[in-house]
């Protein structure tokens, strides 16, 4: 039987160990599972040495799925930069991404936004384990480790990426605004574009809150269906 290589196939698969490393599920220097059980220890968390540089676990167990102008550092699309890097090293790094970029048929930024966590449900079989909190039509999203949230997971979007990105949007939308009378064609666009976008966080973080105030404690021997429904439309539907 001949073996078949899909190229794309391998990459995803790849771009998923990234995140679990970025995760803490899974790390560079060990094999197996790392962190996939509730309340994880300080030093399960720390950062640790790989290939001479440090690499770091994601605090919180959340990442942002979002465009690179977002404005956040832990962004999907940076971090995984960071991770090629220190995972195969310098000397290649560019070449590297461009053959990431290469394989998926298009931007990592894109892959990310568009498409990881459709992969992701995909390959767990609708149980996901990063759970994706989305806007309506995704202007907002961050995944969040089923194995590391906690009762604060919601408010700590709300309050750590919600309101700040709120926040950038109003800023550039001001800033656009001001110059109404001089701006081109482009940033006409830009700014309808950016509007829609403010209004859906805004109607997002609506709802968000509500869910946030009720602190949603959840036992994962219940299963990832029963503790899904729980958040209710604040997460992407999983079937």
């Amino acid at each position: 039987m001949k073996l078949v290589w899909h190229d794309d196939v391998v990459m995803k698969q790849f771009i998923s160990y990234a995140v679990g490393c970025m995760m803490g599920r899974y790390r560079l220097d060990k094999k197996g599972l790392h962190i996939a059980h509730p309340n994880p220890t300080a030093e399960e968390t720390a950062p640790y040495i790989y290939n001479n540089v440090e690499f770091e676990i994601d605090e919180d167990g959340i990442i942002p799925l979002m465009p690179n102008d977002c404005g956040f550092s832990d962004n999907a699309s940076n971090r995984f930069a960071d991770f090629v890097r220190i995972a195969l090293g310098d000397a290649k790094h560019v070449e590297n991404l461009n053959f990431v970029e290469k394989c998926l048929g298009k931007s990592v930024e894109q892959y990310f936004v568009k498409d990881f966590w459709k992969d992701h449900k995909k390959m767990y079989q609708n149980r996901p384990i990063y759970w994706l909190f989305a806007s309506k039509k995704g202007a907002f999203q961050c995944i969040a480790y089923m194995h590391r949230m906690n009762a604060y997971t919601a408010e700590r979007i709300r309050a750590k990426y919600l309101l700040p990105y709120i926040e950038t949007l109003q800023a550039r939308i001001t800033d656009l605004d001001a110059r109404r009378s001089e701006l081109t064609t482009r940033e006409t666009k830009q700014l309808q574009q950016l509007t829609k976008t403010l209004e859906e966080c805004q109607e997002y973080h609506e709802r968000l809150q509500v869910v946030a105030e009720q602190a949603i404690a959840f036992d994962l021997d219940d299963g990832v269906v029963v503790n899904y429904a729980k958040f209710g439309d604040v997460l992407q539907k999983i079937k």
